[in-house]
């Protein structure tokens, strides 16, 4: 399902009170931007590739709670940023100030997404589960009743893949809100990973470590996988293949057409549990509660470098052309040489790092606890800035 107009939109500076976003819209084309459509279904956040390091602080932003385990929404001069308090803050980019926040009264911990000119969002307690908010008329358009949604949001053209913690998927038009199917897999599961899509399936893991494939237009089971371990992190896909991080230090990747294992990794330590996994060609690589950083042949399973650092490593990594950036559970933000993993560059932040990571020309946004939203720059071009 191809999206109908290729543009997105981006934020300017209007605040309209201390409990409102409203905004107005310009056209980006979305190569252009810092989204791109695969295969017509997924549309995923892009890091740039002219990221360098050494890195130095720009701003911070006190966004006065913690955040959930998905990334701030960066859109053209925005940085949209969801908390455990239920709020929604806009951040200007370039300079770090407030420009407006709205109250969902309930706990956002998954990642929103944005259509036409609303932001979806889900929320993770309470008795509705998903809103849509208009960023121009400065409104909720629509919401769901259901149960609570831990995992962030897959967008498909003009619709929004939800998941709850019954284990029930539902395709929503992201306009009206009116809900394309639904389905409800086995009893006594819950879904805490956001699902992904990837070789015309909606793939989606719960915590008995059930794989499950649906079709996106009917929502139709297509092939189920049964793993060993309960699954909590995000899924990660390419071209062919998914990678699922389990809590037991299992890694598998599947075969997306019917869910084979292709090839599968273990850390002896079954109490390890890891960060979802970042692949970018035939490099995988993923954080552990270990303090260790692994890279991998995403092809063939093969080890290609294991960085021990001090911290837990609990948050999807970030990769660039040349870096892998990181934060720990000790509030450390490393870049790792990709080819072979040596620390470039380290900062310590203001508090620990669950979230994902968000990256553009030349900057990095951080999200660490308790509440505060750092935006860094690649040192050169924060001179030039202050100059």
């Amino acid at each position: 399902m191809a999206l109908p107009d290729r543009t997105i939109a981006a934020f300017l500076l209007l605040l309209a009170g201390c409990t409102s976003l409203q905004v107005e819209f310009l056209q980006l084309n979305l190569e252009e931007g810092r989204y791109a459509q695969r295969e017509g279904l997924e549309v995923r956040h892009l890091a740039q590739d002219s990221v360098g390091v050494p890195l130095v602080e720009a701003w911070s932003y006190n966004a006065g709670a913690a955040f959930g385990v998905g990334p701030p929404l960066v859109v053209g001069e925005r940085v949209l940023v969801g908390t455990r308090k239920g709020e929604v803050h806009a951040i200007d980019l370039e300079s770090g100030k407030r420009l407006g926040m709205r109250s969902f009264g309930a706990v956002v911990e998954g990642a929103s997404r944005l259509y036409a000119q609303s932001l979806v969002v889900p929320v993770a307690s309470g008795r509705k589960s998903l809103f849509a908010y208009d960023l121009v008329r400065s409104q909720v358009v629509w919401s769901l009743h259901g149960t609570p949604i831990e995992a962030g949001l897959l967008r498909l053209g003009e619709t929004v893949v939800a998941v709850d913690t019954d284990a029930v998927i539902r395709r929503v038009n992201a306009e009206d809100g009116m809900v394309l199917w639904e389905r409800t897999l086995a009893r006594n599961h819950a879904i805490h990973a956001a699902p992904v899509a990837v070789r015309g399936h909606i793939v989606v893991a719960d915590d008995q470590g059930v794989i499950t494939a649906l079709d996106p237009t009917t929502g139709a089971v297509r092939w189920e996988q049964e793993l060993a371990s309960p699954v909590y992190a995000n899924l990660s896909a390419d071209d062919s293949q998914l990678y699922v991080s389990t809590t037991r230090g299992r890694l598998y990747a599947l075969a997306a057409l019917d869910g084979g294992i292709r090839w599968q990794a273990a850390v002896q330590d079954t109490s390890v549990r890891l960060s979802s996994p970042a692949v970018e060609g035939d490099l995988l690589i993923v954080g552990a509660t270990d303090g260790r950083l692994r890279a991998f042949s995403a092809s063939r399973g093969d080890s290609y470098w294991t960085l021990h650092c001090a911290e837990a490593l609990v948050a999807v990594p970030l990769m660039t052309p040349n870096a892998v950036f990181v934060g720990s559970m000790g509030g450390m933000l490393y870049a790792v040489d990709r080819h072979g993993g040596k620390i470039l560059w380290q900062h310590k932040l203001r508090g620990r790092v669950k979230s994902a990571l968000a990256a553009g020309d030349g900057y990095v946004v951080v999200l660490s606890e308790p509440r505060h939203v750092t935006l860094f720059k690649t040192a050169g071009e924060e001179n030039d800035t202050e100059s």
